[in-house]
């Protein structure tokens, strides 16, 4: 137990140390906001840890100096977001005053933080309208990256001064002419067989609603895409030499004896009765039927308005339903007891065509899945 307790001090002392280490590492690569941060952290759970002392006192004037040296130096600039700067670092000072604050070791030795309230005010006044200037300049080129671009423009405009003329509008505006708008076609399936795609088109439809984590794409049916303006790409998928049904019978006899003698009779031998032993046999016939269904989904993503296809591939797929079953004639003590339970199974039919159809479709689905998440992720 002795050891024990030993152990955990010495680990409670290489994570105190750590974590002082860290604020001043921070401090010694000049990164001063992380510096003042991480000795806040470390004076909430030891307050009396000299290293964390020494390093908030020496990182927050510097930390202070440097975002106001940083925030001159913006205000000299020809830098079109420079308020946007200017905010930015006077809410990263009130956050350190903030920490500051609410940690009663801190505020010993920083008994008076610095709030920049007016000066980051007055900064958001002029970085709100900058960014919305820059957002609708971005907005007028007409572009899918320009709007992706204004986008966030506006929605520092709104962080700035929130609901800022009409950005909330603007921020709509420039989200709707970012995306990527897809139209998912319904998947024609030919055949003798009144089989539908519609499961298989739900299954995709789904995934790509919401297993493409992609802000700026967005996926339509064909009936909802009738109220869109205008369409980006057309995403067309048709199942092609499919074949729901195949099938395959195969029989095969072969004949079994049994590996020990077994009782056959009995006879009478010098007028007494004895029973008489011998190997038996069977004959064995399995029967095997397959059912195989397999056909490929070619799929083509279309750009609107245009007839060659983006991006284009066929991913094929198979499905094979097996029945065996057997029967026997002859002795069954040839035969062993899996072979005899062949032979209790009755021959069923296979499903209907509808659900080897869907079978088949499962391996493509997989296969459909890790194209078009590659696809779309960096769209």
């Amino acid at each position: 137990m002795k050891s024990i307790h030993q152990a955990c001090i010495v680990v409670a002392i290489s994570v105190l140390f750590s974590g002082c280490m860290t604020g001043k590492k921070a401090l010694q690569e000049g990164n001063y906001t992380e510096a003042v941060t991480k000795a806040v952290e470390r004076l909430r759970e030891n307050p009396g840890s000299k290293q964390s002392t020494a390093t908030l006192k020496q990182a927050y004037p510097l930390a202070i100096r440097t975002a106001t040296e940083e925030i001159e130096q913006l205000l000299r600039s020809q830098d079109p977001r420079k308020y946007a700067g200017v905010a930015d670092r006077y809410e990263a000072l009130n956050r350190l005053a903030d920490e500051i604050r609410h940690c009663p070791a801190a505020l010993e030795i920083i008994n008076r933080p610095e709030v920049f309230g007016d000066e980051l005010a007055a900064a958001r006044e002029k970085a709100a309208p900058e960014a919305y200037d820059a957002g609708m300049n971005q907005l007028k080129l007409g572009t899918r990256p320009a709007a992706r671009e204004a986008y966030y423009l506006f929605l520092d405009a709104d962080r700035f001064i929130p609901g800022f003329q009409d950005v909330r509008d603007k921020i709509i505006q420039a989200k709707t002419d970012a995306t990527l708008k897809v139209v998912v076609e319904q998947i024609p399936v030919r055949g003798r067989f009144q089989i539908s795609s519609e499961y298989f088109y739900d299954q995709v439809f789904s995934f790509l609603s919401s297993g493409i984590k992609q802000e700026f794409v967005e996926f339509y049916s064909p009936k909802e895409a009738e109220t869109l303006r205008n369409v980006d790409e057309i995403l067309v998928m048709e199942f092609d030499d499919f074949i729901v049904g195949a099938t395959n019978d195969k029989d095969s006899e072969k004949e079994y004896t049994s590996k020990d003698s077994v009782k056959v009779g009995t006879a009478t031998v010098n007028g007494q009765k004895v029973e008489v032993y011998d190997r038996v046999k069977a004959k064995l016939t399995t029967h095997r039927r397959e059912v195989i269904s397999t056909g490929t989904l070619v799929v083509q993503i279309i750009k609107s308005g245009t007839e060659k296809p983006l991006a284009s591939r066929k991913f094929p797929g198979t499905f094979t339903w097996v029945m065996e079953w057997a029967n026997y004639n002859g002795d069954e003590r040839a035969l062993t007891t899996q072979q005899i339970g062949l032979c209790k199974i009755k021959p069923v039919s296979p499903p209907p065509p509808q659900e080897l159809f869907l079978e088949f479709t499962r391996p493509i689905f997989d296969q459909l899945k890790s194209f078009l998440h590659n696809y779309y992720k960096n769209t």
